[in-house]
């Protein structure tokens, strides 16, 4: 099997770092310290906080408590994120390998497939946002939620998912065109229209003179 390092595995590829660097890094959702603005204490919250939620010593208030609905995003968070990882190592290798040259329709729907759960993913996290942000009020001197650094490199990670679903698309398409070309060449050449070498004429004496006369 013949590597390829097609458009698509390459943006594929880069969606799967940034991915991987949005999940390790923890910070989707941050809070500071309304009561201390200028201090360095936050709160963080994202899929790394969903590891260990049962140990965790980070106030747990602003998402609702430990079973609160904040929480319940996070894990979502988590599963999507985790999902996408592992659609994306795939359709990486799908098309690194060549595989992709001989399944177009399913390589298409790995990576569009990828580019829906980083979506889904954001989606996620902003409604997560939103709960933190209603919950403050009323749970603690917390304040000022904004979307961490982890949001972006997502999104980022969709930008790369997107790019590789239109080249796969496109490298579906061509090589589709290419072939109905061959087609058409192969369909208009027969023998019928190949003229003879010889007429009949020609086929014999006629072709060269008779010097014994």
């Amino acid at each position: 099997m013949a590597l390829s390092v097609t458009p698509a595995a390459v943006s594929q590829c880069f969606a799967l770092v940034s991915l991987c660097t949005s999940i390790a890094d923890p910070n989707w959702i941050e809070l500071w310290n309304a009561s201390a603005p200028y201090s360095s204490t936050s709160l963080i919250y994202g899929v790394a906080f969903t590891l260990h939620a049962a140990q965790n010593l980070t106030d747990t208030g602003p998402l609702g408590g430990p079973q609160g609905p904040g929480m319940r995003l996070l894990y979502s968070l988590a599963a999507l994120c985790y999902c996408a990882v592992l659609l994306s190592s795939i359709s990486f290798l799908f098309d690194f390998l060549g595989a992709s040259r001989t399944r177009e329709g399913l390589s298409v729907v790995l990576h569009v497939s990828t580019a829906v759960l980083c979506l889904g993913s954001l989606c996620v996290a902003g409604a997560c946002l939103c709960v933190v942000t209603r919950m403050l009020p009323v749970r603690g001197p917390w304040g000022g939620p904004a979307l961490g650094e982890s949001f972006f490199i997502a999104a980022l990670a969709l930008l790369f998912c997107v790019l590789a679903a239109a080249g796969s698309v496109w490298q579906c398409r061509r090589r589709g065109a290419l072939a109905s070309g061959y087609m058409a060449i192969e369909g208009g050449v027969s023998d019928l229209d190949t003229p003879p070498l010889l007429t009949e004429g020609e086929d014999g004496g006629g072709v060269f003179p008779d010097w014994s006369a």
